[in-house]
C-alpha cells in the first residue's frame, strides 16, 4: 500500500499540501542516543542460533563507524513479503559537503550515483538477500536515496533504504552472517567518504548538468531535439548500449553546434520543430533514433550512450492500443462519426488502435506536450493515413475523417512538433517539412531530394493552428486514496499493474517502466485528485499544481508514510495513467 495523509492547511501557497507524517514505515534514525556497535556486535553474537524471533533484539538504532544504521521491522507496505524476516535497514551518513550547496537536480544527480555504487560494492556478492531501488537508463529522484534537510541540533544526512531479509541457517538466526553485512555497510560508509573526492561523482553530475543545459537551451535553437555526435543509440539485452553500435555521426552540411560556455560545445543532429521524417530501409536505425528521442526526455549517467541525447520534456510517444479505456474525449477533430457513440464525448473501455491513438495525442496534447514521436511500425494506419481507392470503397463511413498526417501541419503551426518514423508510406514523407533518411545508421538529409521525387508542387498555404483541446479532471479528491488514504497497489507485472483491485494495462504506453516507477506514477495520480480540492480542474492547471508540489515537497510528499520505494515520475507518465484508469473522471470541454 502507498500512504497519504488528509488535506493539509499548514501552507498557505500550496493549500493542498500533506502534513509532516511522524511514524514511517522506513524509519529515518534520528534518536538522540543510538546503541554503540560493539552492543551490536554482542547482540548478533548472543542471539546466533536462536529462533527467529529474536531478530527483534536489533530493532533500533546503532552507531556504526561513519554512520548511523536504523533497523526495524517492515510492518507493512507494498515492498512486504508474506514473511515477518524482512526488515528495514537505512543508513544514515554524514552529508561531508555532498548536498550542501547542491541544487535539487544537483542532489538527484548525487543519490543517483550513490545508490549505482551501492549496486555495485555493497549490495554484490552481499551473501544475504538485501535489495533497494536499482537505478534503470534514467536519472530520477526516489526515495531509496535521499538527502535530508537539516533541522534543529541536526545536520543534514544522506539516507540508503534497503530492504533485507534477515539471514536464517535452518531455522534459526544467522547472526554471524548479518555481522559480516553490517561490517560491508562501514567499509561502503568509509568508501563513499573517500570516493566524493574521485572524478566519477563529478563526472556524473557534469554529465546530468550537461543535458540538462541542452534540453534548456533546445527553444534558444528553435529545436526539438537534439542527438549529439558520439552517441550510442542501439541498445543491447542488457539495456546498454549494443557492443557493435557504430557512434552517431552528423554529416558536416548539417551539423550543429550548441555552446553551453563554461560546460562545452557540442556538435550534432538538431531536430527542429515542425514535422520531421526518419526514413530508412528496414534494420537502418528509424525506430532505434525514435526510441533514442524519447529516452531524451531523461537524463542519463555517464556510459549510457545516449547522454548527448536531449529532447522536450514533454515528448509523448503514441502508438496504437488496442483495448485501452478512453474516457470522454472529443475525437471529433479526426471522426466526425463513430457508430453508436458521439466523437465529441467518445467513451469506451475497449478502444481500437485508431481511436486509442486520437485519444492519445488528444490528451496528451491537452496536458501540455509539445513533441509527438510515431512509428509506422506501433501505429494503427488507418489512423495515418487512407488512400483515395479505400476512401472512394469505404464512401459515407469515412466522410469527415481527417488522418493524423494531414492534421500534422496544423499541429506545429499550434506549435506542437512531430517526428515520424516512415519506413513505406510516401505520403509521410509530402507531410513533412523535413526528411532524414538513415542509411547503415547514418543520418542524411534528403529534404529536398524528396521534393523531386514528389514532384512539383504548389507552396501550400500556411496551416490554421489546431485549437489546443482542454481537459478537466473533477472528481472527489479522495476517489483513488479513499477515506483510509492508502492505495492498494501490486506491482508485481510492472507494466499490469493492480491498483485497488483492478488491472491497469500500461504495456503500451510508451513508457520504460519499472516498479518504483509504477509506483510513483500512481502514487502521483492519486495526489493529483487530491490536488484538484474537488474543483473541476484543466489538464494544464493540473500540472502546474503538481509540478509545484513536487517541488516543495519531492518524493516524500507522494509517500509521507515511507511506505514503498517509490520514484518519481514525470508529468506525462501521470497523466498517462490518469487518463487510462476508472477514476478520477476526466472529460473533454
Amino acid at each position: 500500500m502507498i500512504g497519504a495523509q488528509g488535506l493539509g492547511q499548514n501552507n498557505p501557497a500550496l493549500p493542498w499540501a500533506p502534513m509532516t507524517m511522524t511514524a514511517p514505515v522506513f524509519p529515518i534514525a534520528t534518536d538522540p542516543a543510538p546503541s554503540l556497535r560493539t552492543e551490536l556486535a554482542a547482540t548478533l553474537q548472543r542471539i546466533d542460533g536462536w529462533g527467529s524471533g529474536a531478530w527483534r533484539e536489533i530493532y533500533r538504532v546503532w552507531r556504526l563507524r561513519g554512520c548511523l544504521l536504523s533497523i526495524d521491522d517492515l510492518e507493512a507496505g507494498v515492498s512486504r513479503d508474506d514473511d515477518d524476516r524482512v526488515a528495514a535497514f537505512v543508513i544514515v551518513l554524514p552529508d561531508h559537503g555532498l548536498g550542501a550547496h547542491a541544487d535539487v537536480s544537483q542532489r538527484t544527480a548525487i543519490c543517483d550515483w550513490v545508490l549505482r555504487l551501492a549496486w555495485s560494492t555493497l549490495l554484490t556478492d552481499a551473501r544475504i538477500t538485501v535489495t533497494t531501488h536499482r537505478p534503470g537508463a534514467a536519472v530520477r529522484a526516489t526515495n531509496a536515496c535521499v538527502f535530508t534537510a537539516p533541522s534543529a541540533g541536526q545536520k543534514p544526512a544522506l539516507l540508503i533504504r534497503l530492504l533485507v531479509r534477515l539471514p536464517l541457517a535452518g531455522m534459526c538466526c544467522d547472526g554471524k552472517a548479518l555481522a559480516r553485512f553490517v561490517r560491508r555497510i562501514e567499509s561502503f560508509a568509509a568508501d563513499l567518504n573517500l570516493r566524493k573526492k574521485r572524478s566519477a561523482l563529478s563526472a556524473h553530475q557534469r554529465s546530468v548538468a550537461i543535458q540538462q543545459a541542452l534540453r534548456r537551451a533546445l527553444a534558444d535553437h528553435d529545436l526539438a531535439a537534439f542527438i549529439g555526435d558520439g552517441s550510442l543509440l542501439a541498445r543491447g539485452a542488457d539495456g546498454g548500449p549494443l557492443p557493435e553500435c557504430r557512434a552517431w555521426r552528423t554529416p558536416k552540411a548539417d551539423r550543429l553546434t550548441i555552446d553551453l560556455g563554461p560546460l562545452g560545445k557540442f556538435h550534432g543532429l538538431g531536430i527542429r520543430r515542425g514535422v520531421t521524417a526518419v526514413a530508412g530501409a528496414p534494420y537502418h536505425g528509424k525506430s532505434t533514433v525514435l526510441a533514442a528521442l524519447a529516452a531524451g526526455r531523461d537524463d542519463h549517467p555517464p556510459g549510457d550512450g545516449r547522454e548527448l541525447v536531449v529532447a522536450d520534456e514533454t515528448a509523448l510517444v503514441v502508438q496504437a492500443e488496442d483495448g485501452r479505456r478512453i474516457k470522454s474525449t472529443d475525437l471529433s477533430g479526426f471522426f466526425t462519426h463513430l457508430p453508436g457513440a458521439d466523437s465529441r464525448t467518445f467513451s469506451t473501455t475497449r478502444a481500437s488502435g485508431a481511436t486509442s491513438m486520437g485519444a492519445s495525442l488528444v490528451q496528451g496534447i491537452a496536458a501540455g506536450c509539445r513533441l509527438l514521436l510515431i512509428d509506422e511500425d506501433t501505429a494503427a494506419s488507418n489512423f495515418l493515413t487512407i488512400d483515395p481507392l479505400m476512401r472512394r470503397l469505404l464512401g459515407r463511413a469515412y466522410d469527415g475523417t481527417t488522418t493524423l498526417l494531414e492534421l500534422l501541419p496544423r499541429l506545429a503551426s499550434a506549435g506542437i512538433s512531430t517526428v515520424l518514423v516512415a519506413g513505406s508510406n510516401s505520403l509521410s514523407l509530402a507531410a513533412s517539412n523535413r526528411v532524414l533518411l538513415m542509411e547503415k545508421y547514418e543520418p542524411h538529409e534528403v529534404t529536398d531530394r524528396v521534393r523531386r521525387l514528389l514532384g512539383a508542387r504548389k507552396k501550400q498555404p500556411t496551416a490554421s493552428p489546431w485549437t489546443i483541446p482542454q481537459r478537466v479532471v473533477h472528481d472527489d479528491p479522495n476517489c483513488l486514496f479513499g477515506p483510509r488514504h492508502f492505495l492498494n497497489v501490486d506491482v508485481t507485472e510492472p507494466e499490469r499493474p493492480v491498483v485497488n483491485g483492478a488491472i491497469l494495462d500500461l504495456r503500451r504506453c510508451g513508457w520504460e517502466l519499472d516498479k518504483a516507477l509504477v509506483r510513483g506514477a500512481l502514487a502521483s495520480a492519486a495526489w493529483c485528485c487530491r490536488l484538484t480540492e474537488g474543483q473541476a480542474l484543466p489538464a494544464s492547471e493540473l500540472r502546474q499544481r503538481y509540478e509545484s508540489f513536487i517541488t516543495n515537497y519531492g518524493v516524500r510528499g507522494l509517500d509521507p508514510f515511507d511506505t514503498a520505494l517509490i520514484t518519481v515520475p514525470p508529468w506525462q507518465l501521470v497523466i498517462t495513467v490518469l487518463e487510462r484508469l476508472e477514476k478520477p473522471v476526466i472529460r473533454s470541454t
